[in-house]
């Protein structure tokens, strides 16, 4: 399978949930301002909700963004529909993100998926990218290796895709450094920003050709260096301050 590499090379600046320290993550708010500040891209997570509905919200629970102590997948999508996940927003549809911000923006859309079966999600995601015509303007990523390589699957390669790692307790230890694109087959990797230094940009850029993404940067220092270690994407709360940084 060829690896479809990001559709970009200048460096870029993604909002971490949207703008998420302005707005509330993951809500139609927090994206629009990422267009208004000129921010060229955004992180977001998809669900499957009880009823199938792909909808844009990070937890696999709802109580810390709503106070509701109920799983998504537990939630028909009216339910989800009716709770405040800050400022009164509302829990987006992913069809409503792209209706709402179209080609205005790159969208690094990650698949939460906590075991092996899916529920769709990966079939969802690559059918409602394709009805909206943006897989010029996609990118699908995951701690998942599982589902990014059934999405991999589904959409034939043709959008360019990144394992997500890090070294918390949530992550299993053999996926803490990357391991899992193998399993995936992705083109590009997501690395936390404290994982990131000249042994990984020699290892994964310069040996094996790896474009990287890295998250989550909040300071002009941080970013400079990320920048200056080959970093092509910057996932940030804050991303307007990340802006100067940009050639």
């Amino acid at each position: 399978m060829t690896k479809t590499k990001l559709p970009f090379t200048t460096p870029m600046v993604f909002g971490h949930r949207g703008y998420s320290s302005l707005e509330p993550e993951n809500t139609l708010p927090a994206f629009l301002l990422c267009i208004e500040k000129h921010i060229p891209g955004v992180e977001l997570d998809v669900q499957v909700c009880k009823t199938g509905e792909l909808v844009v919200v990070h937890d696999a629970n709802m109580k810390r963004v709503s106070g509701r102590d109920s799983l998504v997948s537990d939630l028909t999508f009216e339910e989800l529909r009716s709770l405040d996940v800050g400022k009164k927003h509302q829990v987006p549809l992913l069809s409503e993100l792209f209706e709402s911000c179209k080609d205005k923006l790159y969208y690094d859309i990650e698949l939460k998926v906590p075991g092996l079966h899916d529920g769709g999600l990966s079939e969802k995601t690559w059918q409602t990218i394709k009805a909206f015509g943006l897989e010029e303007r996609c990118m699908v990523s995951s701690f998942n290796p599982f589902a990014l390589r059934r999405f991999n699957k589904i959409s034939k390669g043709s959008l360019p895709t990144a394992v997500i790692f890090d070294e918390s307790p949530s992550v299993p230890k053999i996926f803490h450094h990357g391991w899992g694109r193998h399993i995936a087959q992705s083109s590009y990797l997501k690395p936390p920003l404290a994982q990131l230094d000249e042994a990984f940009v020699r290892k994964f850029t310069q040996q094996r050709g790896y474009q990287i993404c890295t998250w989550t940067v909040d300071d002009l220092q941080e970013g400079r260096r990320a920048l200056d270690l080959g970093a092509l994407i910057l996932i940030s709360n804050d991303p307007a301050l990340l802006l100067p940084l940009i050639p």
